[in-house]
């Protein structure tokens, strides 16, 4: 797991969920804003906060896809 990435970098972060939940991991993908705990600000602007002990992953991912400008 790459635990050197610089604030502001865009991530995917794979995180496990507590026991009982619906399934096992899930991912958010977003901002890098904090390291202890882990924090990444999603597209909508929410930040999601784990604990490092719960991080399976966390890679560097290219920048969101701009849409399509509409034709005039």
């Amino acid at each position: 797991m790459t635990t050197d990435l610089p604030l502001g970098t865009r991530v995917v972060l794979r995180y496990r969920l507590p026991p009982g939940s619906s399934h096992p991991l899930t991912d958010v993908v977003g901002e890098l804003v904090g390291r202890d705990p882990f924090a990444v600000r999603d597209r909508h602007g929410r930040v999601v906060r784990v604990d490092a002990d719960r991080v399976v992953a966390l890679k560097p991912v290219p920048p969101r896809p701009q849409s399509p400008r509409p034709q005039r």
